[in-house]
């Protein structure tokens, strides 16, 4: 099996020589259609937005100067303008690059005289370079010295145009293509920036459009909610999606709960006739911004989506799936749905397409009626062998993809090791740590004992991941602010330790960043043991077994309990359903692995406890159910 293994490997090694930049070459076209299409809003749109818009396709035929074959240094403006047109026309009759040679010398001239063009005719200028034939970079010869020099003109007159002005001449260099290379666009939003929230609604719909474009915030980003919050019901559900897509690239959560309110109740009553781009837009911003007061409009969002899962897009699905995720909220009926589309349609789904889903199933860990979830996970790793280019150019989708498959108890050795070979993981990770997704595998390759016998992780990388990837051991010394399951667990360890001493805390799988209290006890004597110390060191990267915690002669004693207490906090249950997320369920099942008997204590069962005879009596009760102590 493992010639197997390394000639998988050494098949995906000929392909990395093969690939080149289709990756960032497919990325660029699918945000090039998302982009299109929030331009195409502004344009179709019937209120005033500063457009440029394409020139008549007929002025290519107009008779035009050949003044730019012989360029006249003192020619007026207006000369110099229409021998610049004539240039352009030129290029697309003969199909010439504008970095020919034969442009040389009006390119120096145009370059020099620039300044002196009017506004109109800088416009026009910039409108008329966007029809050049698609030169073959931005450096291109020529064509850079032109567009740099119209970028430096226009950023010298920022300050004496209007706000409608910045946006027609921003929209300008949207066409070229160059909003992200050149400097205008940048300072022309610094500039809108100061009186952001005094725009009227369709301004502010198209300096977020240019925000998008730039993927950064350029100022302040909460005037743009603050203004959106006072004209949101001046905006169409589409226009809605373009803000929404500005607010998820410049990574900036709505704040505002009247607001996210009202974006839920807006895209539940026109969920019937909104486009798939618009609906993914919003619903990215929804999973982005909500916290523990939208969970009812989220629920109720999730229930009116169930219709619209066979009129939309696949990847549309996805994100439909996805939208509860953040505060592990799952419409059961919903994701089945999802996952029975996915199941028809998987051999077309892109590889990070089935990451997420395998992230939804993993998550939510669902069981449906239908069993899709079981038979599209075992019907994974038989499509990701297929996928072996796709795999070279986003290494981390397997690796991800395998971890979320293992929190559904499917795994396959074969591409277990091939994710574990230290040239992939180099591949994936090629200045760095492996992510915290290798310290699950390698744990969990590590627990199937003599069954794998494949790859894993150096003894240096697993202590280096478990100095980085394991939380702090809480202690009420002040030297680490403890968060709400932190006083939990050292409120706990306080209480047991008036009943059992010694407890500790300790990670006993050090995948799962947060530690758990530990008790050792004898049946015999019917005390608590102390663990074993010089063998369980703190952060080491180690899995603690019960050779770990009691030695090596006393490991294999029945009468011996190792009793881990893990606290169940509110983003390790799903929400109103009675199951552990997938990552809580399958430390469970790794605790039981070992030999420890888990104890759940849950987050608000705990709260609910008035005094300190209420805990220890809960305490007794619980441990003498788990462990009969």
């Amino acid at each position: 099996m493992w010639a197997r293994t390394h000639c998988l490997w050494r098949s995906v090694g000929r392909l990395g020589r093969q690939v080149c930049t289709t990756s960032v070459l497919q990325a660029r076209i699918f945000a090039d259609r998302e982009n299109q299409f929030a331009h195409g809003i502004l344009m179709d749109s019937l209120k005033p937005y500063a457009i440029l818009r394409p020139r008549d396709s007929a002025w290519q035929d107009l008779p035009a100067s050949e003044g730019f074959m012989l360029p006249q240094p003192n020619a007026s403006a207006a000369d110099l303008y229409a021998d610049f047109l004539g240039l352009v026309r030129h290029c697309n009759r003969l199909e010439l690059q504008i970095s020919d040679s034969r442009y040389v010398d009006f390119t120096r001239c145009f370059c020099e005289q620039l300044h002196r063009l009017t506004d109109e005719q800088l416009i026009g200028s910039l409108s008329a370079l966007a029809e050049l034939p698609a030169p073959e970079s931005p450096k291109a010869r020529n064509y850079m010295e032109i567009w740099n020099t119209l970028d430096i003109e226009c950023c010298r007159r920022i300050e004496r145009w209007s706000s409608e002005q910045l946006l027609l001449v921003s929209d300008a260099w949207y066409r070229i293509g160059l909003v992200r290379i050149g400097e205008y666009v940048w300072l022309a939003l610094k500039k809108l920036g100061r009186k952001l929230r005094k725009l009227p609604p369709e301004q502010l719909v198209h300096s977020m459009f240019l925000c998008n474009l730039l993927r950064r915030p350029v100022f302040e980003m909460f005037d743009f909610e603050l203004n959106l919050a006072r004209c949101v019901d001046q905006m169409t559900l589409s226009e809605l999606g373009v803000m929404a897509m500005g607010f998820f690239k410049t990574q900036t959560p709505i704040r505002n709960p009247e607001l996210l309110t009202q974006i839920y109740q807006r895209l539940g009553s026109e969920l019937d006739t909104v486009e798939d781009i618009v609906l993914v837009a919003l619903l990215k911003v929804l999973r982005y911004s909500s916290k523990l007061p939208q969970v009812e409009p989220l629920k109720q969002l999730l229930n009116a989506l169930e219709s619209q899962v066979e009129r939309v897009s696949l990847l549309t699905c996805l994100h439909m799936a996805l939208l509860g995720c953040e505060l592990q909220t799952c419409n059961d009926s919903l994701v089945e749905r999802i996952l029975l589309r996915f199941e028809r349609e998987l051999e077309t789904a892109r590889l990070k397409d089935m990451e997420r889903i395998c992230l939804v199933m993993a998550l939510f860990n669902i069981t449906t009626k239908s069993g899709v979830e079981r038979r599209l996970s075992e019907r994974l790793p038989d499509i990701l062998r297929q996928r072996m280019e796709e795999i070279l150019r986003h290494p981390r989708c397997l690796s991800n993809c395998l971890q979320f498959l293992t929190m559904r108890g499917v795994y396959d050795l074969e591409l277990l090791g091939v994710a574990l070979e230290p040239r992939f993981i180099k591949h994936a990770y090629p200045s760095g740590l492996p992510g915290r997704e290798y310290f699950h595998l390698d744990g969990f390759a590590r627990l199937l004992g003599q069954e794998y016998q494949g790859a894993l992780v150096t003894e240096k990388q697993r202590q280096q991941m478990g100095r980085l990837y394991t939380q702090y051991i809480p202690e009420r010394d002040g030297r680490f602010k403890l968060n709400s399951t932190d006083r939990i667990l050292v409120e706990i360890r306080d209480a047991i330790a008036l009943i059992h001493r010694p407890v500790t805390f300790k990670h006993i799988l050090p995948q799962y960043d947060r530690c758990d209290i530990v008790l050792c006890y004898d049946h015999r004597q019917r005390k608590a043991l102390s663990i074993n110390a010089e063998a369980c060191p703190d952060y080491s990267g180690e899995i603690l077994t019960r050779r770990h915690l009691l030695g090596e002669s006393r490991s294999a004693d029945d009468q011996l309990a190792t009793v881990i207490i893990v606290i169940a906090g509110w983003n390790n249950v799903i929400r109103d359903k009675e199951r552990f997320t997938g990552q809580m369920d399958m430390k469970l099942r790794q605790l039981r692995q070992l030999g420890h008997q888990p104890l759940v204590i849950y987050w608000h069962e705990w709260r609910e406890l008035e005094n300190a005879a209420d805990r220890q009596n809960f305490l007794r009760r619980r441990l003498s159910q788990v462990a009969k102590i």
